[in-house]
C-alpha cells in the first residue's frame, strides 16, 4: 500500500513546498518549458512531469496575473466560451497572465450555477406557458360546446313553435275538409239509394 501523499510510482503528491518551487523554477530557467518528463530526473524533484507542468503554468511562470477576474476579462470569457465551449487553454491565450485552470475554475464557480438556475427558470416558464395554453384551449372548447348547445336549444324552440303554429293553422282547415267530405258522402249515399227507389216507382212501359 502506498503511503499518504505518494503515488503508485513513489512520487510525491499534495501541496508544493517553497523548496520544490525553487527547484522547479531553477530547472525551467536552465532548460526551458516543455521538458516535463525529465524534470524528476534532472531537478531532484520527486514529482511527476504532469504535476511539474501544472505547477509552473498555473503558479510559477513569469507574467501570471494575480487577483480577481476583471469585468473586461469576464466579458471576454463569456464571448469566447460561447464560440468554443470548454476550450480553456484556447481562451486563456486571449487573456494574458491568466491560466486555463484559473479560467475554468472561474467559469464553474460564477457561471455554471447561473446557467443551471437560468435553465430551471426557463423550464418553469415553459411549464407555466403550457398550463396557460391548456387552460385557454379547455375554455375555448367549453365555450364552443355551450355555443352548440345554445344553438341546438334555439333551433329546437324554433321548430317547436313552427310546428305548433302549423298545427293550429291546419286544424280548422282539416276539420272543415273532413266535414265537407262527410256531407258529400251522406248526400251521395242518399242520392244513390233514392234513385234506386225511384226506379221501382216507374216500371218500364
Amino acid at each position: 500500500m502506498m503511503g499518504r501523499g505518494i503515488d503508485e510510482q513513489g512520487r510525491r503528491k499534495g501541496p508544493w513546498t517553497p523548496e520544490e518551487d525553487r527547484l522547479l523554477s531553477e530547472y525551467v530557467s536552465l532548460n526551458g518549458e516543455g521538458r516535463w518528463s525529465s524534470v524528476s530526473r534532472c531537478s531532484g524533484l520527486n514529482r511527476s512531469g504532469k504535476s511539474c507542468r501544472l505547477r509552473w503554468v498555473n503558479y510559477l511562470r513569469p507574467g501570471l496575473k494575480r487577483g480577481q477576474i476583471t469585468p473586461q476579462e469576464e466579458a471576454i470569457i463569456i464571448e469566447l466560451h460561447a464560440l468554443w465551449g470548454n476550450k480553456w487553454s484556447t481562451i486563456a491565450g486571449y487573456l494574458p497572465g491568466r491560466t486555463d485552470n484559473e479560467i475554468k475554475n472561474y467559469w464553474r464557480t460564477h457561471f455554471k450555477k447561473k446557467d443551471k438556475s437560468s435553465r430551471k427558470q426557463e423550464k418553469r416558464k415553459a411549464l407555466i406557458l403550457k398550463h396557460q395554453q391548456q387552460q385557454q384551449l379547455e375554455a375555448g372548447e367549453m365555450k364552443m360546446v355551450n355555443t352548440i348547445d345554445h344553438f341546438k336549444m334555439h333551433e329546437a324552440q324554433e321548430m317547436y313553435f313552427m310546428y305548433h303554429n302549423l298545427e293550429d293553422q291546419c286544424s280548422p282547415v282539416m276539420t272543415e275538409d273532413a266535414a265537407s267530405w262527410a256531407d258529400f258522402v251522406v248526400e251521395d249515399y242518399y242520392g244513390l239509394w233514392g234513385g234506386l227507389w225511384n226506379l221501382d216507382d216507374h216500371p218500364p212501359g
